[in-house]
């Protein structure tokens, strides 16, 4: 196993403006999640596929949330560090993958919804093996944060989308 302890990818204070600016996005879009859910919450809760997607991409917004508090806690020892971050993805990918059922989905969705669930999870695979890489010091630690958390973005914007515009077609 190669070890570069001079390496940012092992450095949390390095991290810091990134930290920063990802908790407040993930915060805002978590926002922006629950009041696009409200707008419609009466039809979406008729459907529950529906509700599952916009659960799974609040799970994304908060492990990535979650992930960015971590990297701001001072002197956070790796492997601990590494293993919260782990935890993260791992519970955002269960969260993101146990309430789904292709069968309930109508079959003309069901392709977009196999593509965002697949999306989901790589996301919340992504944090989860951050951390993990962290926790070791190996594979580039902290750098497979940064995607993981862009798609996780990514897909809990689509998520938004639905729960306001294509909800209502």
């Amino acid at each position: 196993m190669l070890i570069i302890e001079s390496s940012p990818a092992y450095e949390p204070a390095s991290w810091e403006s990134f930290a920063v600016a990802e908790v407040g996005a993930a915060a805002a879009l978590a926002g922006l999640l629950v009041v696009a859910a409200s707008i419609n919450i009466e039809r979406i809760v008729g459907i529950p596929t529906v509700v599952a997607r916009l659960g799974g991409g609040l799970a994304l917004f908060t492990s990535g949330l979650a992930a960015g508090i971590l990297l701001l806690i001072p002197g956070l020892d790796h492997r601990i560090g590494g293993f919260l971050l782990a935890l993260c993805g791992i519970l955002a990918g269960l969260a993101v993958l146990l309430p789904r059922s292709l069968r309930r989905v109508e079959p003309e969705y069901r392709r977009s919804t196999k593509m965002m669930t697949a999306a989901a999870a790589f996301a919340a695979l992504l944090m989860a093996f951050s951390g993990t890489a962290y926790a070791f010091q190996a594979l580039g630690g902290l750098y497979w944060l940064a995607p993981g958390i862009l798609l996780a973005f990514v897909v809990g914007l689509g998520n938004s989308w639905v729960a306001m515009i294509e909800i209502l077609r």
